[in-house]
């Protein structure tokens, strides 16, 4: 199949969030826990779509508005919290999750998993932890160059890079893409919404929308500004080949 012309699971776009000023995310059970699946007892639905969350550590964030809003747009919530230990071994924890949903029959294109903040690096460890090129990866915000000094990895997967234009701590997601001819599709996107770095400690549309958009395998859609097109790598080399359009 062409990756490039896959459609979006019309379980997942129906419920997509809309951009309009008029939009109001469904939270009226933020105050108990989210949905959240055992991925070794999963009984996948056909048009089900399961996302690792992999939250940030800043008191700021609002975890439990987020955890609901994803569940809200259509994703079944697997949230996976640091537990004190080392970055890779978070990854390979992550990892392990991955695999235990493709094993009990869920299809790698209907897993993501998404880092935000201080779990931007963990997911893209993650990603060069599971090796497949079919799983999506969301890296909201913080992508940290240096992680590549630190560690040796190559990432893999269809990978989503977002942050605001306005967080100067945030950098350019492609570094830590370079050289991987394991990620299938990817995308390094900025918006302008004048959050900065808060962006992501809400469930707000400027990130959901183009996150379950890429995540259902469609067009990027951001207010007036309307991507339809990500970078390959070209076949037999690391390098990358951007499609028409960029």
């Amino acid at each position: 199949m062409n990756r490039n012309s896959r459609t979006a699971s019309p379980h997942l776009l129906r419920r997509a969030l809309p951009l309009s000023g008029s939009l109001v995310l469904a939270l009226a059970f933020a105050s108990t826990a989210a949905a959240q699946a055992d991925p070794a007892a999963v009984s996948p639905a056909s048009d089900a779509q399961y996302l690792i969350y992999l939250p940030s550590r800043a008191a700021n964030v609002d975890q439990d508005a987020i955890f609901h809003a994803l569940d809200e747009v259509g994703f079944t919530v697997i949230p996976l919290a640091y537990a004190g230990e080392t970055k890779a071994e978070y990854a390979w924890r992550a990892a392990g999750e991955v695999r235990a949903l493709i094993a009990n029959g869920v299809a790698p294109e209907a897993i993501t998993v998404l880092g935000a903040g201080s779990g931007t690096s963990i997911a893209a460890l993650t990603s060069a932890a599971t090796g497949n090129r079919h799983v999506n990866f969301v890296l909201l915000g913080r992508c940290d160059p240096l992680l590549k000094t630190s560690h040796t990895f190559r990432m893999s997967g269809r990978v989503l890079g977002l942050r605001d234009s306005a967080d100067a701590g945030s950098g350019s997601c492609r570094p830590l893409w370079s050289d991987s001819p394991k990620v299938s599709e990817r995308r390094d996107m900025v918006v302008s919404t004048g959050f900065g770095a808060t962006l992501f400690d809400q469930p707000r549309p400027e990130w959901m929308q183009p996150v379950a958009e890429w995540i259902g395998g469609g067009r990027v859609d951001v207010g007036k500004m309307r991507i339809g097109s990500v970078e390959r790598p070209a076949s037999g080399h690391g390098k990358a080949v951007t499609g028409a359009g960029d």
